[in-house]
């Protein structure tokens, strides 16, 4: 088991609008008798102790986390890259010795358990202040590392009209690294019921 990291926040990213599973909060959509949400927080406890939950929904659910749930800072739902921007200015608010934040979204349960750790290692390999996740070569944007001091750069380009999470990260030199596992993809993303469905055959199959 890796170790937990202390000098790096997680971000859980739930601002998604779940329109192909039918509206609500996907993460709290359940297979095998737990929720998306409760698999992903697990994952991460064994790799952080500074975790935040960045969600723009008023669900009580989040409240039975004992986590800090932040809404987007700059308003207008603009997408993920405004998640990790907020994530970065409560880091600079809240833990300000804290170098680096590491963006997960709610729909991803079977992510690395040494995510974390291998992300920060190739920044300081490379001395990189962006490492963002791959798997079977495709990179996975909103699964990244983030150096904490992008903060006043990144919120210049959002309001200037950046959205995109790769528009700006291509701005910045940055790195990749490469989870490959033989059986399933470990960044494998539920959006709609059969994904649920898919999801439940790969943890009956592999993870049970």
């Amino acid at each position: 088991m890796q170790p937990q990291n202390n000098n790096i926040c997680v971000v859980i990213l739930s601002g998604g609008l779940s329109s192909r599973m039918g509206g609500g909060i996907k993460s709290f959509e359940k297979f095998n008798k737990k929720t998306i949400f409760d698999r992903i927080l697990e994952r991460t406890i064994l790799q952080t102790k500074h975790i935040i939950i960045n969600t723009n929904e008023n669900n009580i659910k989040f409240n039975e986390y004992d986590f800090p749930i932040i809404k987007d800072k700059l308003t207008g739902h603009l997408g993920p890259l405004a998640g990790i921007h907020t994530s970065l200015y409560w880091i600079k608010r809240n833990i300000p010795h804290i170098e680096w934040l590491v963006s997960i979204p709610s729909d991803t349960p079977f992510f690395p358990k040494d995510l974390v750790n291998k992300l920060l290692f190739k920044a300081l390999e490379n001395n990189k202040k962006i490492v963002l996740a791959k798997s079977n070569d495709k990179i996975h944007p909103v699964i990244g590392l983030w150096k904490s001091d992008l903060l006043e750069d990144l919120e210049e380009n959002l309001k200037n009209g950046i959205r995109k999470i790769m528009v700006w990260v291509q701005r910045h030199p940055f790195d990749t690294i490469n989870f490959d596992q033989s059986f399933f993809d470990p960044f494998f993303n539920i959006n709609s019921r059969e994904d649920l469905i898919q999801a439940k055959e790969i943890e009956d199959r592999y993870l049970l």
